[in-house]
């Protein structure tokens, strides 16, 4: 499935998350959104919204910049 590029590394909590959650909302079942942050408040916010709703979230911790593989599940 292709990734889809969301370039938060500007935002900040509430805001990133927010961006995040409507980002997500449009993805079809198997479809990646591909988050980029420095924030780490918004990146844990991230991690607990997407391990309570029906995605699976991958994170990539890097000195600068942190990567979130956010993947909606398939909905029976």
């Amino acid at each position: 499935m292709k990734a889809t590029p969301l370039d938060l590394r500007s935002q900040r909590c509430p805001m990133a998350l927010l961006l995040a959650k409507r980002q997500c909302a449009q993805l079809s079942n198997q479809e990646t959104l591909t988050i980029l942050s420095t924030d780490k408040a918004s990146i844990n916010d991230m991690i607990r919204y997407f391990n309570q709703s029906p995605f699976s979230v991958e994170v990539l911790i890097q000195s600068e910049c942190s990567t979130l593989l956010v993947t909606k599940k398939e909905s029976f």
